[in-house]
């Protein structure tokens, strides 16, 4: 066995280096021949490889050999005779990388305004190999990024050259802008970030049973929470909360992010200062949107009075750019006005008594049941004053709207008629919740004077509060059951009949066809209640087993 070794070791070193050869004759067993000839022909790959290196110059430093190619200022022409293809590749490989460093790339970089000069040298600069195209690339970015970094760039690119060297480019330009402020480095990403010098160590004593388990510590130590003022010293966090900022002004407004990134970088890396900037560039496209369109200037009206410390011409460019995506416009408002708060080491989470609505003066009537309580203590009319009411609201919010409309279209010319227009909006939405409040109570009342404890009658109840009476009516039939609900023989007759709801045929509805049987049936059905509809009344059997 020591002689086969001694003879491959003659035989292929050089060109490879003896530890090599050792490391790969420790897996073959060279007693088997047939071992011998699989080592062999390997070796000979290798030896293939490394000659055809040496013969090209290659420099496993990564400069490219930049000595070697000062002799060469031009591109040599092809010349029909010439055989040797390995020294025209050197050569040709040599004069492309002279002639790209004469494009004066130190120069460019900073606008990113990169392109060849020549659609030759374009062409073959394409059709070059990986490797080539990695070192041109590291002689380009100057070590400004890692060479696992180009690689990975180069391949996310499908091996376009032009197009990585734009993509590393503008990786250059983020980073130094991101390190502008501070200095701070990025942190690195891919298999840079596994590098030792990159690692927190976990600061524990004492040898590991084995290196896995000590490998597993260290990078465990790396997720363990620190101090606020760790975190906020983190460049990692720094660079996360940037990216955020950026992605949410970008999908709000539609504003491409690398517009929004050079935006933020700007206005000091803040979210609401990039916003503002934003909507500064807008303002007169959002007046005048806002002047054209009625809907849009009732949504601008609406978000001026939830965030009143915010201009008119602000609130008209927030519409325009979000229409229609309020709840983005809305977002857009809260980024504007919000202020950063130092969080502090305790969280107060405050807690409230429930409110009860109880009277302990007033007498308790075991008889009545939770809608009777409710409305006699809130409502002191019968039906017919709760419905005046409930018409009277409704008229005073139609009259408050129609002059909150008045006043918006003055408060183009006039800007204290926007308070007005505020003050009006605000009357129409309390009418708005007395109304249907007054509605609620005058349904609660004609459905007492018309139903019994086994039936409940709808008729002349709008659909919204039939829904809810329905759903409050027989959760009350069926609590009342109490043991008749599971013991098959006391409460078979009284499930049996089941609790009836009437909701009638809609003979009187729009278009003859009933609304509000079939949304009471809806519900039953989704809330899993047993329920079976004949002609104009539901009844309702109880729970549906599952």
């Amino acid at each position: 066995m020591g002689d086969i070794s001694a003879q491959l070791e003659g035989e292929y070193c050089p060109p490879l280096d003896p530890a090599l050869l050792s490391a790969i004759l420790s897996d073959y067993d060279l007693d088997n021949e047939s071992q011998v000839k699989e080592a062999k022909l390997l070796l000979d790959q290798l030896k293939e490889s490394a000659l055809l290196e040496e013969q090209l110059g290659f420099d496993a430093s990564g400069t490219g050999g930049a000595e070697d190619r000062a002799p060469h200022c031009s591109r040599p022409e092809s010349f029909p005779g010439d055989t040797n293809t390995t020294v025209s590749r050197e050569t040709d490989l040599t004069s492309l990388s002279a002639e790209w460093e004469s494009l004066d790339f130190e120069d460019k970089l900073g606008t990113g305004a990169i392109t060849p000069g020549n659609s030759d040298i374009a062409e073959e600069l394409e059709s070059l190999d990986e490797d080539t195209k990695v070192q041109l690339l590291e002689q380009v970015i100057e070590k400004r990024l890692s060479r696992t970094t180009i690689q990975y760039t180069l391949r996310k690119c499908n091996g376009k050259w032009h197009r990585a060297v734009e993509e590393l480019l503008s990786q250059i330009y983020l980073r130094e802008a991101e390190n502008s402020d501070d200095g701070g480095k990025l942190p690195s990403k891919g298999v840079d970030a596994f590098f030792e010098g990159n690692s927190v160590r976990s600061g524990r004593k004492g040898k590991s049973k084995k290196k896995n388990v000590k490998l597993l510590d260290e990078r465990r130590s790396s997720s363990v929470p620190v101090s606020p003022v760790e975190s906020n010293t983190s460049t990692s966090n720094a660079w996360q909360s940037s990216s955020q900022d950026i992605e949410f002004v970008a999908s709000r407004t539609g504003v491409p992010s690398s517009t929004v990134a050079t935006i933020y970088y700007k206005s000091g890396a803040s979210r609401s200062k990039t916003v503002g900037a934003v909507l500064k560039q807008r303002l007169t496209e959002g007046t005048t949107a806002v002047a054209e369109d009625p809907i849009k200037a009732v949504t601008a009206h609406d978000l001026a009075e939830a965030f009143p410390s915010v201009a008119k011409e602000y609130i008209d460019a927030m519409i325009a750019l979000t229409y229609p995506s309020t709840a983005a416009a809305r977002e857009l408002a809260e980024a504007l006005t919000i202020r950063p708060v130092v969080k502090s080491g305790i969280d107060i989470i405050p807690t409230y008594a429930r409110l009860s609505l109880d009277d302990d003066d007033e007498p308790h009537m075991g008889s009545s049941t939770r809608t009777g309580q409710r409305t006699s203590q809130s409502m002191t009319g019968d039906h017919t004053d709760s419905r005046e009411r409930a018409s009277t609201y409704a008229a005073a919010r139609s009259a408050a709207l129609a002059q909150a409309y008045a006043a918006h279209r003055k408060a183009k010319s006039d800007r204290l008629m926007g308070g007005v227009a505020a003050y009006y909006g605000q009357v129409s939405r309390d009418y708005y919740a007395l109304s249907s409040g007054a509605n609620a109570a005058a349904a609660d009342e004609l459905v007492a004077t018309q139903s019994n404890s086994s039936q409940l009658d709808l008729h002349g109840v709008d659909v919204l509060n039939a829904v809810r009476i329905a759903q409050e009516k027989v959760e009350q039939w069926w609590q009342g059951l109490g043991e008749s609900r599971a013991n098959g023989r006391i409460g078979a007759s009284e499930r049996q009949s089941g609790y009836r709801i009437v909701v009638g045929l809609g003979r009187h509805s729009e278009g003859g066809r009933s609304k509000l049987g079939p949304a009471v049936r809806k519900m039953l059905t989704d809330k899993g209640w047993k329920n079976e509809l004949n002609g104009a009344v539901i009844t309702v059997y109880g729970r549906v087993r599952r």
